[in-house]
């Protein structure tokens, strides 16, 4: 089977050395490959479900939650097709440790767990792959952390929305916006109201347009300066209201 993504760290091209040379860009674990769609609000796998397989997403965009003891939803990660593997949770456990909804309509190739074990102590390159593609989820759950950690709201939901944009498309005005601000609100820690009032006074700003499903960014480098708290607009730095 042939990847139709590139950015996959299976695909052949995915390293850099590669992507000048003339050959497809297949993929290095095409045995154990299918690519397969969803639809939004699909589930990839459910939380306690047994693991068997990884995802790579080609198009859309899945929400990662986890159940806690007490029966509350927590969103813990989102995967786009530059950000995040889905399910790599799999290769040593069981049963999926969370779960991923689609957002919005996917894409995905779907990859055997037990296959892809099998070709990682086979192939040297595949293996320093997964390891790479582990490193980039576990940067993604620091950077998550972090983000909820800025005193002011506009402050993270600033650094979130950097974190879900892909860093390559920056030349590109208009991005999806696979999340709601009611979910924003669920994993900051912030009220909805507060990141509605914070991201229209952004818009005043002149830093992002969010009509519903997308997001225009006007200027990256305020935006990231708010989410450095380094930026001095003044109204934009409202402290973080909790959720009742």
């Amino acid at each position: 089977m042939k990847c139709s993504n590139t950015k996959c760290p299976f695909s052949a091209r995915s390293a850099g050395r590669d992507r000048n040379r003339s050959f497809p860009a297949n993929c290095l674990v095409s045995d154990s490959v299918k690519e397969i769609s969803f639809s939004k609000g699909d589930f990839l796998f459910s939380q306690d479900q047994p693991s068997c397989c990884v995802y790579v997403l080609t198009e859309g965009a899945a929400k990662i939650v986890s159940v806690t003891p007490d029966g509350r939803e927590q969103i813990v990660g989102f995967a786009t097709p530059d950000k995040l593997m889905v399910g790599l949770q799999s290769l040593s456990n069981d049963n999926y440790t969370e779960s991923a909804v689609a957002e919005t309509r996917i894409t995905a190739c779907k990859i055997r767990k037990r296959s892809l074990l099998s070709a990682v102590n086979g192939d040297a390159t595949i293996a320093l792959r997964l390891i790479d593609a582990m490193n980039t989820q576990l940067a993604m759950s620091r950077a998550m952390i972090r983000a909820g950690e800025h005193r002011s709201a506009v402050a993270k939901i600033a650094a979130f929305l950097l974190l879900l944009l892909p860093t390559d498309k920056r030349d590109d005005r208009r991005h999806v916006l696979p999340v709601s601000r009611s979910e924003i609100a669920n994993i900051l820690g912030l009220s909805e109201e507060t990141v509605c009032r914070q991201m229209a006074k952004m818009k005043r700003r002149g830093i992002l347009y969010a009509p519903r499903g997308a997001i225009e960014i006007y200027d990256w480098a305020k935006l990231t300066a708010i989410a450095n708290d380094t930026s001095s607009i003044s109204d934009c730095a409202a402290q973080a209201t909790p959720r009742a």
